[in-house]
């Protein structure tokens, strides 16, 4: 074999050495899977139901209750976290103890409001004022920004926001309380599937019958860069032994695995049906945002993917009896569904309508189990249209997608933050999947403090990203600064990795 032979033989692939591992996203940790390419995240208000919402135990043989059953077809593919504390809330005082303000902006920084702070800060623990107020966004920027920012490769848009209003109306644009670019600064949330289409889909083809498979099959007939120096490596590869044909050999199918990942995602079309709405209830207005939501991460639009439903007051369903219920309601008295969550009797009756209230009561009503269990289903059917897009070798958007569903409170019946619930589902790094974690000791109660609190699970999200230092990233504290050594507890919940 001369030189010449050799650099003939090499030349189209060793090209490629210098920037396999940034296209593949490949192990960020010694027999770790690949890292996530993008993040999305699903929020509502007003909590978790503990009863009707938890699975029924610990570790990988659970079933799921009323609530959450309809992440059954990806409970091997979800991460349950329950009964978990965000106490970093209390060092803000009683008003973000108790009380709406403030609880969803900690639910995904792990950070005060502002007015808890003197307007030149450091977010730190020690600089919390005296008079903390609940008022003004959160101090900081929310986990799925840090780790859109660290995944983002050349998308054109940063994120795609979506919100669901739901109050028969459907507002051009609404302020998040979850979602935060940086301190004090709230995303904005589209809330119109006509206008987030216009937005994001301009320059997208339309997709027309048929053209998915098309689409699969012009990109099975892309010729790889290999082709070009076929004749080469052939040559080269006859010259050599059996252990280095099959190293050369592993090397070429790793570059072509590479082109399939590089290559424009195959399923990049114009979601379909994305038609205005008149006086639209949620479960109208949610399929749409979700579908745009699906199709924009399957053409690799943004790093980032946000839907929030944004009404905790009185938004309507789409559910028969409990809208119905709610229409009765108001028009006497002006119960909403904020009431019912609460457990607020009924008008014109005594009962109330979930535990905790008296000592008679030991269920939830069904609507209000049916109110919760919807933004479970649509958490679901984001999942199931992420899954429709392959992605990669035998994969899909999903499998390459960090997705977690976040509430602002625990148990409705008050404005606490104990208890809550997180689901993680899709790419998750080095953690567990089909795995239920309860934070809490076994039987403990409402007001029993959780063995490990929100804070944690955030940084263990991170490092789930490939983002946190324990995923080899270099964000080595979220949220409220110095709050974990305060308290004593570690960076990160080491549980939920296996």
């Amino acid at each position: 074999m001369n030189r010449r032979q050799l650099l003939k033989g090499l030349g189209g692939i060793t090209l490629a050495l210098p920037w396999l591992e940034a296209l593949d996203n490949t192990a960020w940790g010694q027999g770790m899977p690949a890292r996530p390419r993008r993040v999305v995240v699903m929020t509502y208000q007003m909590g978790v139901p503990r009863g009707v919402w938890r699975p029924s135990a610990t570790g990988t043989t659970f079933t799921l209750p009323y609530v959450t059953a309809p992440l059954d077809p990806f409970k091997g593919r979800c991460l349950f976290v329950s009964d978990i504390d965000h106490r970093m809330l209390d060092a803000g005082g009683n008003g973000f103890t108790w009380g709406h303000p403030g609880k969803s902006e900690a639910a995904l920084t792990g950070s005060l409001t502002t007015g808890a702070f003197p307007t030149t800060n450091t977010n730190a623990l020690s600089e919390i004022r005296t008079d903390a107020a609940t008022t003004g966004g959160a101090n900081s920027e929310s986990i799925e920004q840090i780790i859109g920012t660290a995944l983002r490769s050349g998308q054109p848009f940063s994120a795609v926001n979506l919100g669901v209003d739901g109050d028969r109306r459907t507002p051009a644009s609404l302020q998040s309380r979850f979602f935060f670019e940086s301190r004090g600064t709230a995303v904005s949330m589209d809330c119109s599937p006509t206008s987030a289409f216009n937005r994001f889909f301009a320059n997208v083809m339309p997709m027309t019958p048929g053209s998915d498979q098309a689409l699969r099959e012009l990109r099975q007939r892309n010729k790889s860069v290999l082709d070009a120096v076929r004749r080469e490596f052939a040559d080269l590869r006859t010259g050599l032994g059996s252990d280095d044909r099959r190293r050369l050999d592993e090397h070429a199918a790793r570059i072509r695995e590479v082109e399939l990942l590089a290559a424009p995602p195959p399923a990049c079309a114009q979601p379909a049906g994305i038609t205005p709405l008149t006086n639209p209830n949620m479960g109208q207005v949610a399929p749409l945002q979700i579908r745009l939501l699906a199709q924009a991460m399957a053409c690799n639009l943004a790093p980032i993917g946000r839907l929030e439903f944004m009404n905790q007051q009185s938004p309507r369903f789409g559910i028969a009896g409990l809208d119905s219920t709610l229409d009765t309601a108001a028009a006497a008295t002006g119960y909403d569904w904020h009431g019912m969550v609460h457990g607020d009797p009924l008008p014109g009756t005594t009962a109330y309508l979930r535990p905790g209230r008296d000592q008679t009561t030991t269920t939830y009503d069904q609507r209000l189990q049916d109110g919760y269990r919807f933004f479970v289903q649509q958490f679901a059917n984001l999942l199931a249209e992420l899954d429709r897009f392959p992605e990669g070798p035998n994969t899909t958007v999903l499998d390459n997608t960090l997705c977690i569903l976040a509430s602002d409170l625990g148990e409705g019946q008050g404005h606490g933050h104990m208890k809550m619930g997180y689901v993680l589902a899709g790419n998750l790094g080095a953690a567990r999947r089909g795995f239920h974690f309860m934070a809490s000791p076994p039987n403990a109660n409402f007001y029993t403090s959780s063995t490990y609190n929100v804070t944690q699970l955030l940084h263990s999200v991170l490092d789930m990203a490939g983002v946190g230092t324990g995923g080899g990233g270099t964000v080595a504290e979220l949220g409220l600064r110095g709050y974990l050594a305060s308290v004593g507890a570690p960076r990160r919940i080491d549980s939920l990795f296996t």
